[in-house]
């Protein structure tokens, strides 16, 4: 990553690159020998390295998720860090396509509350101007909306959500400029449980009262509709871009009479309530679960139970709900007598999350019989060990054979099968070396130069340790 400070306040980042420019990568690789590290945190003394406008300073590259190089790039202010939307600042992006609406949600808010009488959320995704959805009692909505650029086929996020109750402002949604501290408050903006359930994000009118997000969003009413019988309320979606190109959905919400009490309930009943102004505990043998105050954005259901995995044969603890965490929940798990009691397993244990047929490292201290680990949501959760030894394997040459004078890095494929890489180091005839991680394909990569790569028969050997 490479961060220039420029002189009118402003800093500009750029990740996921290829490489730098000589200038720069000259510096930072003279860093990297005299730490012997590859990964470092500087900050540049003001003056050593000057950048001039139009001057090279990168190539763009394709570490992150993507499928093909390109830049992360940002502009944030210097005094706050705060990250600033950079089309504020003369970014010709060709869009005159305006943004459109995938989906709304209709939530329903208390126990008489229903859409089209059902009691559960309801998504409506061919939903046309003018048509009418019959609700009850008190709702609350959301929508899924995109934004397309000319002659690209992603889908972007909109720059301005607004929604109109019978012609009067109800919610608005505008985000120019955030700060990094509360990136996490997104996660109550949107319907969790639609997200973590199908990855949909739906931003959603209703304010969580843990939500601290400043100043992006304005409420009536705590962005809850209430409805007398028989009433009908004309409801307005807008949203726009950057460029004011707009969209506007118009549809009703028309309330009828209340159903009974009773009519399409969900049966299903939790064990527990947890609430966001208070500590919360589940204390189970083998298992305390804390949940600290303000790590909630509202009070919710949790579920707890408590099972024998039918592979291992030790306990896993399902600690589940649909909402999500904004800060951790602290798991303390007693191990169990029979893997204390080998030897072998001594120092080797961690909390893992189990997902289906997968389990992931949650990492973990322990404290004589216990072992303890900070989690940042809900799920289901166990004690196991690591014990194998991570592996390593030549990926572009081959032991004891010839290198082809065209080759320009030596590759290895590194491997851990559950508690992850903790740290590396690459030596070349017994001296140390530059090696890349390449966290993507998980390889190390070394950039191959004559000076070191100096002898008819040269030993590359790499080191490396995982987290236990």
């Amino acid at each position: 990553n490479l961060y220039i400070q420029h002189t009118n306040g402003y800093k500009t980042v750029y990740m996921h690159l290829q490489k730098f420019s000589y200038k720069i990568e000259k510096y930072v690789r003279n860093n990297q020998y005299e730490k012997q590290t590859y990964e470092f945190d500087i900050n540049i003394p003001k003056g050593k390295l000057k950048i001039e406008k139009g001057e090279l300073i990168a190539y763009a590259g394709n570490s992150g998720s993507s499928s093909g190089p390109h830049l992360h790039y940002e502009i944030r202010d210097s005094k706050t860090e705060n990250i600033i939307n950079p089309l504020h600042f003369g970014l010709n992006v060709a869009d005159t396509t305006s943004p459109y609406i995938s989906s709304i949600l209709i939530c329903p808010e208390g126990e008489y509350s229903r859409i089209e009488g059902m009691r559960e959320k309801q998504i409506f995704d061919s939903i046309k101007d003018f048509d009418t959805i019959r609700v009850t009692n008190k709702i609350s909505l959301g929508l899924k909306a995109f934004d397309k650029e000319n002659d690209l086929s992603s889908n972007n996020g909109v720059y301005l959500y607004s929604i109109k109750v019978n012609d009067k402002s109800f919610w608005d949604f505008q985000i120019d400029e955030f700060s990094f501290s509360n990136s996490k408050y997104i996660n109550a903006c949107i319907d969790y449980e639609q997200y973590s359930t199908t990855g949909q994000r739906f931003l959603i009118t209703k304010k969580l009262p843990n939500n601290n997000f400043p100043n992006f969003i304005t409420y009536s009413n705590d962005g809850i509709l209430e409805f007398e019988v028989n009433e009908t309320k004309k409801i307005e979606f807008i949203i726009k871009d950057f460029q004011s190109n707009t969209k506007t959905l118009t549809f009703f919400l028309q309330s009828k009479p209340a159903f009974p009490s009773n009519y399409h309930i969900n049966n299903e009943k939790p064990t527990h309530i947890f609430y966001w102004q208070k500590d919360n505990k589940i204390i189970d043998e083998g298992i305390k679960v804390v949940v600290p105050k303000n790590a909630l954005y509202d009070d919710c259901y949790v579920t707890y139970e408590k099972v024998i995995d039918s592979l291992s044969q030790e306990p896993i603890y399902k600690i589940l709900s649909n909402e999500a965490l904004h800060t951790y929940m602290e798991l303390k798990i007693q191990i169990p007598e029979k893997l204390l009691e080998n030897p072998k397993l001594k120092n080797k244990f961690l909390v893992v999350e189990k997902k289906g047929k997968y389990i992931f490292s949650k990492g973990g201290k322990q404290v004589e019989n216990e072992i303890y680990a900070k989690v940042n949501s809900f799920g289901e959760y166990g004690v196991s060990f690591d014990t194998i030894s991570p592996t390593i394997n030549a990926v572009n040459f081959k032991p004891n054979k010839k290198l082809s004078k065209k080759q320009k890095t030596l590759k290895v494929r590194i491997k851990d099968d559950l508690s992850g890489i903790s740290n590396y180091k690459g030596y070349l005839n017994n001296k140390w070396v530059l090696m890349e991680y390449d966290g993507k394909n998980s390889t190390l990569i070394y950039t191959i130069d004559s000076k070191e790569l100096n002898r008819s028969t040269n030993t590359l050997r790499v080191v490396f340790t995982d987290r236990v």
